[in-house]
C-alpha cells in the first residue's frame, strides 16, 4: 500500500513515460494492477491503482495498442462474471480517460470492421503488419480484433458494454456503426441495427438527440431489402415503448408498417415482439391505437403462425390491461376495450386453426381462470369480459362456445364407439359396422382441428388404445355435472394415462381436450350467474329485443348467459332450481324483470321435462300470474310452468 501511495502521489508514471522502454513498461503496470485487483480488496488502494493506470494513459504521447486490449477484455461478459471488481476498476478508469481513450477506441473497432468487411469481401491486404508478441496475440483475441464475424460480433458487444459503462469512450465509434447500416453486407447490417437499437433502449432520448444523423439512419432501416434486418429493426422500435417511450411515439407508424410486411417473418416478430411487452401506464400510453388496431387484423393473416402471434399478443396484453378496465378506467376502455370482440369475431372466419388459437387462450390471458381461485371472482371475469363485447362479437363468444358442444356431441359417440370395441357376443357385421361409424367420426372430428390427417391418426391410434381410464377422462371433461377443479382434476390423471400409451399423439390431440373441457362455461359459475341477474332490475334476456341494451349490465349479461346454458347445458342447472326458482325473485315490482325471469325458467323447463321444484309458494304464485298478471306473456309462461310441475 506504501509503495502505492508514492507512485500515485509522486506521479512516478509521468517518469514512466520519458524511458525509451516505455510502452512495455506501461503494459506491464497494466497487466499487474489490474491482475491484483479482486472483489474484497481494499477501497483505497483501488483507488490508488486507479490513479496510478490514469496517469499512465495520460502522460504518454500514444497509448499502447496492448493497454487498449487489456482495457477492453475487463469488459467482456465471461471476465465480467470472473472479476467484477477488475471490470468496475476499467469502467472508472474509461470513465476518468475517456478523453485519452477515444481515439484509440475508435482505431480498434475501426480495424475490426475494416478487417472484417475485406474478408468477407475476399480481398487480401497487402500491407505488412509487424508480428504480434504471444502476449497481444492471446489478448487480441480475447476482445475479438480479428476479422471474422464473430469478431465483429465481439466489437459490437464491446460497444454495448462500454455504451452502459463509459459511453464518452465512444464519441467517434456510433458513427462508424451508422456507416455498417449501409453496407451491402446483411450480416454486418443486422450486426449494426442490433446494436444501436440497444444503444438506443439504453440511453434513449440523449443519444437520438446527440446522433441525430444515425437516430434517422437507424429509423430508415425498417425498409432494408433484407428481411432479417427488419427483424432486427422492429423488435428493437417495439422494445423502446418500455425502454424509451419517448422515442418510440416516432416509430408507431413505422411499426404498423411492420405488421403489415410482406414477409410473414417480420410480421411475426412485430406481433412476438408486442405480446412480450409489460404494459405499464407508460407503454399503454405509447403504444398507439393504430398500432393494436392493424395487430387485430395480423389475427386474421394468410399465414397460420403470424396468426397465432398475433391472438397470444392481444390477449397478453388484454390479461394486463384487465384491472384497469374492470375499474372502469375511460382511456383504457377506449383504448383497449375493444380487444376480446377483436379475438372473439375471428369465429366468423371458420378456420379450424384460427378456432383452436382463441380455443387456448380463452381460460389462459383472456379469462385468466386458471389463476383465479374462487368461482365468483371467476364468474365475475366472465361477465366483465362479456359485457364488453359487441353485438356481433357476443355471437362469435356463443359460436366458440356452440362449436365447443357440436365437438363434445362428435367426441361423446366417438367414445362409446371405442368402449364398445371387441365386446363379447359382438358379430362380425356388428364389429364393421362399429368400425366404419368410428372412422366416420374420426374424420368429422379432425374436420375441426388444424392439421386434419395428424389429427385423424392421432384419434384412430387412441381407439386403437382400448383404454378405458383414457376413454372415461376424456368424458369427465365434457360431462356438464363436473365442476372446473373436477375437470381440470380427470384431465390430468387421464392425460398422463395417455403419455404412459402414446407419447406422440399428445400434442397432436392436445386442442380436441382444451376444446371439449368444460373450464369456460361451468356449473359452478350458475348459481352466481343467478344472483346477478336477480340483483339487477333491468336484466335482459335478448328475447326479441337488442343485446345492447344490457351491454353494460352485468345483470344482464348474466341472463345472456344462462339463457345459453338452459338451452346448450341444461345439466349445469339441475343443482341450482331452488335457487332459480326463488319466489322472491317474481315478486319483484320491475315488470320487465319478472318477464325475463318467467322466460329463462320456461327454457329451463323445455330443455329439462318436468324439470319445475314441487312448492306450494311457487305454485300460488304462478297461479296468481295466470289470474290476474300484469302482462300477458307473465300468464302465458306462468302457465306452462304449471304444467312442467314435476
Amino acid at each position: 500500500e506504501y509503495l502505492l501511495t508514492s507512485l500515485a502521489t509522486v506521479r512516478t508514471p509521468a517518469l514512466v513515460a520519458m524511458l525509451p522502454d516505455a510502452e512495455d513498461i506501461i503494459s506491464r503496470f497494466f497487466k499487474v494492477l489490474i491482475g491484483v485487483v479482486k472483489p474484497g480488496l481494499a477501497h483505497t488502494i483501488q483507488m490508488q491503482i486507479l490513479d496510478i493506470l490514469q496517469q499512465l494513459l495520460e502522460e504518454p504521447k500514444t497509448v499502447p495498442q496492448d493497454v487498449i486490449d487489456i482495457i477492453l477484455f475487463q469488459f467482456m461478459k465471461k471476465r465480467q462474471q470472473e472479476n467484477p471488481a477488475a471490470h468496475q476498476l476499467a469502467s472508472d478508469l474509461a470513465n476518468a480517460a475517456s478523453d485519452v481513450l477515444q481515439k484509440y477506441i475508435y482505431q480498434y473497432f475501426n480495424d475490426v470492421i475494416v478487417s472484417t468487411a475485406q474478408q468477407r469481401s475476399g480481398q487480401v491486404r497487402n500491407q505488412q503488419q509487424p508480428a504480434d508478441t504471444e502476449s497481444q496475440r492471446r489478448d487480441r483475441n480475447s476482445v475479438g480484433s480479428g476479422g471474422s464475424l464473430e469478431d465483429l460480433r465481439t466489437a459490437h458487444y464491446l460497444i454495448l458494454e462500454l455504451n452502459k459503462a463509459a459511453p464518452g469512450t465512444l464519441l467517434n465509434v456510433i458513427p462508424q456503426v451508422e456507416e455498417e447500416l449501409g453496407v451491402d453486407d446483411v450480416d454486418i447490417r443486422v450486426l449494426a441495427t442490433s446494436a444501436l437499437g440497444e444503444m438506443f433502449a439504453e440511453k434513449g432520448f440523449t443519444l437520438a438527440k446527440r446522433y441525430d444523423s444515425t437516430w434517422k439512419t437507424w429509423k430508415g432501416r425498417r425498409a432494408d431489402s433484407s428481411p432479417l434486418v427488419r427483424m432486427q429493426w422492429v423488435e428493437h422500435a417495439v422494445s423502446l415503448y418500455q425502454h424509451q417511450p419517448q422515442l418510440s411515439r416516432e416509430l408507431n407508424d413505422y411499426i404498423v408498417e411492420k405488421l403489415c410486411d410482406v414477409d410473414e417473418k417480420v410480421r411475426q416478430a412485430t406481433c412476438r415482439s408486442l405480446g412480450v411487452l409489460e404494459m405499464t401506464q407508460v407503454v399503454q400510453a405509447a403504444i398507439g391505437e393504430n398500432v393494436i388496431e392493424m395487430l387485430g387484423e395480423r389475427c386474421k393473416d394468410r399465414r397460420a403462425a403470424v396468426r397465432s402471434d398475433a391472438i397470444i399478443a392481444l390477449a397478453n396484453i388484454y390479461s394486463q390491461i384487465y384491472d384497469e378496465l374492470e375499474q372502469g378506467s375511460i382511456v383504457a376502455q377506449r383504448k383497449w376495450g375493444g380487444i376480446p370482440s377483436k379475438i372473439f369475431m375471428l369465429r366468423f372466419i371458420n378456420d379450424p386453426d384460427i378456432d383452436s388459437k382463441v380455443e387456448s387462450i380463452l381460460t389462459g390471458a383472456i379469462l385468466n381462470f386458471a389463476k383465479i381461485k374462487d368461482d365468483r371472482s371467476r364468474c365475475h371475469r366472465l361477465l366483465v369480459v362479456f359485457s364488453s363485447l359487441s353485438h356481433k362479437a357476443r355471437a362469435g363468444f356463443f359460436g366458440y362456445m356452440q362449436r365447443q358442444h357440436e365437438i363434445i356431441k362428435l367426441t361423446d359417440a366417438f367414445l362409446t364407439l371405442c368402449e364398445a370395441q371387441g365386446q363379447e357376443g359382438a358379430t362380425a357385421d356388428a364389429e364393421g359396422a362399429n368400425d366404419m361409424m368410428l372412422r366416420k367420426l374420426t374424420v368429422d372430428i379432425s374436420a375441426r382441428f388444424p392439421e386434419k390427417a395428424k389429427m385423424e391418426s392421432a384419434l384412430t391410434q387412441m381407439a386403437g388404445l382400448r383404454d378405458s381410464e383414457v376413454y372415461k377422462g376424456l368424458r369427465a371433461t365434457m360431462n356438464a355435472e363436473n365442476d372446473i377443479k373436477a375437470v381440470r382434476k380427470y384431465q390430468k390423471s387421464a392425460l398422463k394415462k395417455l403419455a404412459s400409451l402414446a407419447p406422440n399423439i399428445l400434442d397432436t390431440t392436445a386442442p380436441l381436450w382444451k376444446c371439449v373441457g368444460l373450464t369456460t362455461i361451468n356449473r359452478v359459475l350458475v348459481p352466481f350467474l343467478i344472483q346477478y341477474v336477480s340483483s339487477s332490475s333491468s336484466s335482459s334476456l335478448a328475447l326479441g329485443r337488442s343485446m345492447d341494451e344490457s351491454q353494460t349490465d352485468l345483470g344482464g349479461t348474466s341472463g345472456l348467459l344462462l339463457e345459453y346454458i338452459t338451452r346448450v347445458f341444461p345439466e349445469m342447472l339441475q343443482s341450482y332450481k331452488i335457487e332459480l326458482f326463488d319466489v322472491a325473485e317474481l315478486r319483484s315490482d320491475a315488470v320487465v324483470a319478472v318477464e325475463d325471469r318467467l322466460a329463462l325458467l320456461v327454457k329451463f323447463a323445455k330443455a329439462i321435462p318436468g324439470g319445475v321444484p314441487r312448492s306450494d309458494e311457487l305454485e300460488n304464485q304462478l297461479a296468481s300470474f295466470v289470474r290476474s298478471g300484469v302482462s300477458v306473456r307473465q300468464a302465458k309462461y306462468a302457465a306452462y310452468l304449471i304444467t312442467q310441475i314435476e
